[in-house]
């Protein structure tokens, strides 16, 4: 059965010098913006592997960090997006980092297809 579940990752670079002020932000500042509202289940952040595993030539250079944000479905998913939460969050990135510091490389929206546990 196919479910309704949606996520949202995004992939992320930050320059150098800014990786401790970026992360302290992001965890502390940028997510909990993010989750206001009630849309979001749950956000999930991730760092690329010391170890990269080169599986197909031609794959695109992964960004340093992956955000993934959960919801329930498709409809919360487009009330968070369309949100004055992540509009504000929006805001306050921009007065943060203007347009330094670090950059989405990309960023998508995921519908289940199936999933398989043991």
């Amino acid at each position: 059965m196919r479910s309704n579940r949606v996520i949202w990752t995004v992939g992320l670079q930050c320059r150098p010098q800014d990786e401790d002020k970026f992360n302290k932000w992001y965890d502390e500042v940028h997510v909990p913006m993010l989750l206001k509202g009630g849309h979001v289940s749950k956000v999930t952040r991730y760092e690329l592997a010391d170890a990269v595993y080169d599986v197909a030539p031609g794959a695109m250079k992964c960004p340093k960090y992956q955000t993934v944000y959960e919801f329930e479905d498709q409809q919360k998913f487009e009330a968070w997006m369309h949100g004055e939460e992540r509009m504000a969050a929006g805001r306050d990135k921009a007065e943060a980092w203007g347009d330094r510091g670090y950059e989405v490389i990309w960023a998508a929206r995921y519908d289940v297809t199936s999933t398989w546990t043991d």
